[in-house]
């Protein structure tokens, strides 16, 4: 499957006059995308502070979903318990994405989509509060800037595979960020996005299951779940096989992340 239904279905992740169409297929495109682009866990200062700039750049700047900030930083009080994800432009070490992982240890610490949306649960069997709140998360403020989203790169510094490549950046960030709570045991995952967007995840094999009644939130937006530990069956295979190149580009021995990587509960089987 093509990843332009995928961009162009995320109201945060593209614009809707910015469609192309797809160069190459996504089997050979997953092959080399990691020639130019990398996954990335931003766990320094330095690099959070990029994450953050590039969500004001889009939320702030670009879609105006957000006021702009003085210091052209888009944070809240979530970051402080959220996992931080990039994927980088190798050649030029900019920031081609971002998404975090909001996560929860005590009952008080509760998930965005708990907080502001738990009144539009239908399916209140998949509700966070029905889990242990050590495998709950929450995927959000996924962010593509323009350029990566509408595929602008400059066509003299950017040769065309690359920017057919660039297409793959916004499912990527769902996949890293499927990788890592798979490895946290943070495998009950969470989602605020558009019903086009769920649509077109599911068609890559994330089948994201909508809980609640959609509400207009910078569009219209579902709450979804999805049990990360369904994905290895569910995920077609030039997606598996790019889940696979960046889970090697995570954890090779320079840039691994610092997380625990499997645990058991006496309810789940172990994940490891």
């Amino acid at each position: 499957m093509s990843l332009q239904s995928v961009a162009s279905s995320a109201a945060i992740a593209t614009d809707h006059t910015c469609a192309v169409q797809p160069e190459h297929t996504a089997h050979s495109l997953s092959h080399y995308f990691p020639d130019y682009f990398r996954a990335v866990q931003a766990n320094t200062e330095p690099l959070r502070r990029a994450t953050y700039q590039l969500r004001h750049q889009v939320y702030c700047e670009e879609l105006q979903f957000e006021p702009e900030r003085a210091d052209a930083l888009e944070h809240d009080s979530y970051d402080q318990r959220a996992l931080h994800i990039a994927v980088k432009h190798i050649l030029s070490s900019a920031l081609a994405g971002t998404v975090r992982i909001v996560t929860s240890q005590f009952k008080n610490e509760l998930l965005p989509i708990e907080q502001y949306f738990a009144s539009n649960f239908t399916n209140t069997v998949l509700a966070p509060a029905n889990f242990s709140r050590q495998h709950i998360c929450e995927i959000s403020r996924l962010a593509v800037p323009a350029a990566i989203r509408c595929r602008t790169l400059s066509q003299q510094q950017s040769p065309s595979l690359e920017r057919a490549c660039s297409k793959l950046v916004a499912v990527a960030l769902y996949l890293i960020a499927q990788i890592l709570c798979l490895r946290a045991g943070r495998v009950h995952t969470y989602v605020m996005i558009e019903p086009a967007l769920a649509r077109a995840l599911r068609r890559v094999g994330l089948h994201f299951i909508q809980i609640g009644e959609p509400i207009e939130f910078n569009g219209i937006r579902a709450p979804y779940y999805l049990d990360a530990r369904t994905t290895n069956a569910t995920l077609s295979p030039e997606y598996l096989q790019l889940r696979e190149l960046l889970d090697k580009q995570l954890f090779d021995n320079s840039n691994r992340p610092q997380m625990t990587l499997c645990y058991s509960a006496p309810d789940e089987p172990a994940a490891c």
